[in-house]
């Protein structure tokens, strides 16, 4: 009797136990990674380079100065407006030591896409779904779109791993790539359950989908 009391025992949490270890490595091995969730907003706009001004002559705006003078007069410049305190600056004359305009800082950057917002992925389902996901070959297929613009991305630290595992997920063109491991599977385009999953996921974390997909 308490042989069969065991037996049922162990049946009932077989299920539990490869749970995990049903997943392709590495998301096999991820039960105490720290995940976080990134909302990406595209590569970041193109930064146009400062056009230089020559200096002018004053009351003649654009009128060159020759390299010579252009030095004496900003000096000058410098001079009155010490002496005449309040005395605006002459146009096209920049005064020496006058500190030069700081470009602004970069965006934070995920993978070459801009980040729009960090989440620390605590909720234990999510969690779950999420690995889920990507240690199950059936979640992918050869279906996908002729784009990769991610709206997601995922960055996975596992315990006593220097090298992250990340994810850049692109709903709106159906796949998804990897870096920091092996893509196991064949193919990384999304069957229609993964896409309604990730969606899910996305609007759990962040809120409704964006008009211009994700």
């Amino acid at each position: 009797m308490n042989a069969s009391r065991t037996l049922v025992g162990l049946t009932l949490l077989a299920p539990l136990a490869i749970g995990c270890a049903g997943r392709t490595a590495p998301f096999d091995e991820m039960d105490k990674a720290q995940i976080t969730v990134l909302r990406l907003q595209g590569p970041p706009p193109p930064v146009a380079a400062p056009t230089p001004v020559a200096p002018g002559i004053p009351g003649i705006p654009g009128l060159p100065l020759p390299p010579e003078l252009a030095a004496a007069a900003a000096g000058v410049a410098a001079g009155v407006g010490a002496l005449i305190p309040g005395l605006p600056p002459i146009p096209g004359l920049t005064p020496p030591g006058q500190p030069p305009i700081q470009p602004a800082a970069p965006p934070p950057m995920f993978k070459g896409f801009v980040i729009g917002q960090t989440t620390p992925l605590t909720d234990e389902n999510t969690r779950e779904e999420l690995l889920d996901i990507f240690g199950n070959e059936d979640s992918f297929g050869p279906n996908k779109g002729n784009c990769f613009t991610p709206g997601m991305g995922v960055s996975i630290q596992r315990v006593d791993q220097p090298q992250p595992v990340e994810l850049l997920i692109s709903i709106s063109c159906n796949q998804a790539m990897g870096d920091g491991f092996r893509w196991a599977y064949p193919n990384n385009g999304f069957t229609p359950e993964t896409a309604q999953k990730l969606s899910g996921i996305y609007q759990r974390l962040f809120g409704p989908l964006p008009p211009n997909g994700v």
